[in-house]
């Protein structure tokens, strides 16, 4: 009866990305072989406490080489970047991937990239899936045509943006990967987009997510440039 009912809920939001409400939090839950970095411990404090010299380098300019796709090529398929939230309070890529594999029968994570929000990966650290080293189609932003999931860039904040908002730290991460994978790609800041946007049954990636920030963020100058 639970798989007919995550099956339900994930054909009607139309991708990857589900409720913390309709999903028990077990669910995702990580395999028991998985293991945090040794060198992380979470930190629980707020966005406004964490003054350390680490998030002070949160700002300072990155090696973009851990985002090339093993190949070392970008394709040129890619022609809009979709931003998504997972809709729980907790995860992560493997834990994602599991879920969709299981639930969803997927061969594979369907985002291209996860920004963690210190549950299962530190804070603001951007994990590249498998299907961006394979240039590979999504599978999280299902349209009658597939246009989303053939030429979009996913992206999945882990968070329920419906209810809290994304950390400090994971919005610098996704200024900078968007900003990277817009040059990359050709892709102008209105080609920058939510879930929710592309298909109106779905909320993804929430009410407190701000697109209009992102898409200025583009267009305005370096983030790091502007940082002390």
């Amino acid at each position: 009866m639970k798989r007919v009912l995550v099956a339900a809920i994930l054909t009607a939001c139309g991708g990857g990305c589900v409720s913390v409400d309709q999903v028990e939090p077990e669910a995702w839950d990580p395999p028991v072989t998985y293991r945090r970095p040794r060198t992380w411990q979470p930190d629980n404090r707020s966005a406004l406490q964490r003054t350390t010299r680490v998030d002070r380098n949160l700002y300072a300019p990155v090696d973009h080489s851990a985002w090339m796709p093993h190949s070392g090529r970008i394709s040129r398929r890619w022609t809009t970047i979709v931003i998504h939230h997972s809709g729980t309070a907790r995860g992560g890529a493997k834990v994602f991937d599991r879920y969709h594999r299981k639930e969803n029968g997927w061969d594979e994570l369907g985002y291209h990239f996860v920004i963690g929000n210190g549950t299962y990966t530190p804070d603001g650290f951007v994990e590249v899936g498998s299907r961006w080293h394979k240039q590979k189609h999504g599978a999280h932003c299902k349209t009658p045509t597939n246009y989303y999931n053939e030429h979009g860039i996913g992206i999945c904040l882990v968070g329920n943006f419906e209810q809290t908002e994304p950390t400090a730290r994971q919005v610098a991460s996704l200024n900078r990967l968007v900003r990277f994978l817009s040059n990359a790609c050709a892709i102008p800041s209105d080609r920058v987009t939510t879930h929710g946007a592309i298909n109106a049954k779905t909320r993804c990636p929430g009410r407190n997510f701000d697109l209009a920030i992102l898409r200025r963020s583009l267009i305005a100058p370096s983030l790091a440039s502007s940082m002390p």
